[in-house]
């Protein structure tokens, strides 16, 4: 029992020891998941949650129900875990983005922590969970020349300069209970934190008469939100089963505190003001439901689709002035994916033990910039190979290839490749054995 309790204990520290690192790269702004225009009002890039296996299958999450992985973004999905299983699964990804306007282009490449996860059953029909993911990303630098003739006439040559990063983590601690034989619930707490860094800079370049401006925004985000998960499950045949999941998340106001800093510099004086905010509510977590289910021929074939709805009506979208005009609404969100396993019990063939996974995900965003919904569209694929014959130790890779955006009414488009991968450790710690 000793030797459980020192495994249980290593872990807690690991997961820990990330979450602190994680803190602490956030309270300087680091800009290390995403590179987006888009990223240049609100809370930025929306992380897609689920575990590698998931996002390889569409990014399906609702209605995935399986024995050898975690879901913990619908938390009733913990409720299989078997007795004997504690599980860890970890991964981190790669993003290469291409981003075209109608003058201009740009690409970029980061590298990113994903996410962990530590699952382990505590009583009969109960499991728990806990674990640290990205909520939302910023990462932009934009520099442009003004080009109204009757502003260069006046002003000379001026420079805006538009820079971001940051975002926001979760961490989360979850539970998932078999109420009823065919019926599970759940229930996640997240603690939500991080910092979004913003400047913005005004410089004239071919005149001393007017003063430079040079403004630099920092937030602060602290604040416990909660998703409700249930899936129902049950066998159609011998071999087939349905599960059909939902989970909802309440509107979460996030409250923060900011500190703007403005500096104007001429050539004779330089003044400095500072504001500091605290407890401002202006931005906050949608109101979010999700509906999906998946249909499973034994350990052979899985498939399934989401639907998923947030509501961003109303949401501050105060960032740097700019060019674009942005508005928040509703965003909805359409994902597909399947799983095919030739053979899972065959120990002589390793390729036809393997997981290969295929999706595709539409969605039209929160965002309308400049009059244009902005829709994002992506294919997926990827595979899970199994480390050992018997347990169900995998790693797991994915692949994602998409684009967002156009370059219609000064608008852009982003291209973005996505390398994923994770590793699923699953282990057995509590069997009792006859012999030592």
């Amino acid at each position: 029992m000793f030797k459980i309790y020192r495994k249980i204990l290593i872990v807690l520290i690991t997961i820990t020891t990330i979450s602190i690192n994680t803190i602490l790269a956030q309270r300087d702004g680091d800009a290390f998941r995403t590179y987006s225009p888009y990223t240049l009002y609100g809370i930025g890039d929306m992380y897609r949650p689920g575990n590698i296996a998931n996002k390889a299958m569409g990014g399906i999450n609702y209605g995935v129900r399986d024995q050898l992985g975690i879901n913990s973004y619908n938390p009733a999905a913990l409720s299989i875990q078997d007795s004997l299983v504690v599980m860890l699964d970890f991964a981190a990804g790669s993003k290469n983005m291409y981003s075209k306007s109608s003058i201009s282009s740009t690409s970029a490449n980061t590298f990113y922590f994903d996410y962990v996860n530590l699952s382990l059953k505590i009583a009969p029909n109960l499991t728990v969970n806990a674990g640290l993911s990205p909520v939302s990303d910023i990462g932009y630098d934009i520099e442009r020349m003004e080009s109204d003739p009757e502003k260069i006439y006046n002003y000379g040559d001026v420079k805006y300069v538009y820079t971001g990063e940051g975002g926001i983590n979760q961490l989360h601690w979850g539970a998932g209970y078999r109420l009823l034989s065919k019926l599970s619930v759940g229930v996640n707490m997240h603690y939500y934190f991080g910092s979004i860094n913003r400047y913005y800079s005004i410089e004239y370049q071919t005149t001393s008469q007017f003063s430079n401006i040079y403004s630099d925004s920092k937030t602060r985000i602290g604040k416990i939100g909660f998703t409700f998960g249930a899936q129902f499950h049950t066998r159609i045949d011998a071999k087939t089963f349905l599960t059909v999941g939902a989970i909802y998340q309440p509107k979460t106001i996030l409250p923060m505190q900011k500190e703007i800093t403005t500096i104007t510099s001429g050539d004779l004086t330089t003044d400095t003001a500072r504001n500091v905010s605290a407890n401002l509510n202006d931005i906050f977590m949608p109101q979010t439901f999700g509906l999906g289910f998946t249909l499973r021929k034994t350990d052979k074939l899985v498939i399934g689709a989401d639907y998923t709805m947030q509501d961003w009506s109303g949401f501050n979208m105060d960032g740097s002035s700019h060019s674009f005009s942005f508005t928040a609404g509703k965003s909805h969100t359409y994902n597909f994916g399947l799983e095919y396993t030739p053979r899972a019990n065959n120990l002589k063939n390793n390729f036809k033990r393997w997981n290969y996974r295929a999706g595709l995900r539409y969605s039209k965003t929160f965002m309308t910039c400049n009059g244009n919904s902005i829709t994002e569209q992506s294919l997926m694929l990827g595979v899970g190979i199994p480390l050992t014959r018997r347990l169900g130790s995998k790693i797991n890779a994915a692949v994602e290839a998409g684009q967002r955006g156009t370059i219609k009414n000064g608008l852009i488009k982003e291209t973005f490749v996505t390398f994923s991968i994770g590793i699923n450790i699953f282990d057995i710690w509590f069997q009792k054995f006859q012999f030592n």
